[in-house]
């Protein structure tokens, strides 16, 4: 006898990292303090997915809280950078 089981749901971890993160990149929040909160997003973030994925999860999320904008004309190269320096497990603050 076959016992029929339940079908698996997803979990999209990746989605659910940017997510509780989101709030943590406000504009309330000073700069260098919304960069930190990125970068260590993006370290827990690392192993939840393929590293293009993540990064163009996190370059989204880094162009909807407005942190590109604020760093001005290289803000995304900078992120970018920073994006891979989580990748790395490099801390770019020390």
């Amino acid at each position: 006898m076959v016992t029929p089981f339940a079908p698996l749901k997803t979990v999209d971890l990746l989605g659910q990292a940017v997510a509780f993160l989101r709030p943590q990149l406000g504009r309330s929040l000073p700069i260098r303090e919304r960069l930190k909160n990125f970068w260590a997003g993006c370290v827990a973030a690392r192993d939840l997915g393929a590293s293009d994925v993540i990064e163009a999860e996190f370059l989204a999320l880094g162009r909807e809280c407005e942190i590109a904008e604020d760093l001005g004309r290289h803000g995304d190269a900078d992120l970018k950078h920073l994006v891979r320096m989580a990748m790395l497990g490099s801390n770019p603050f020390q």
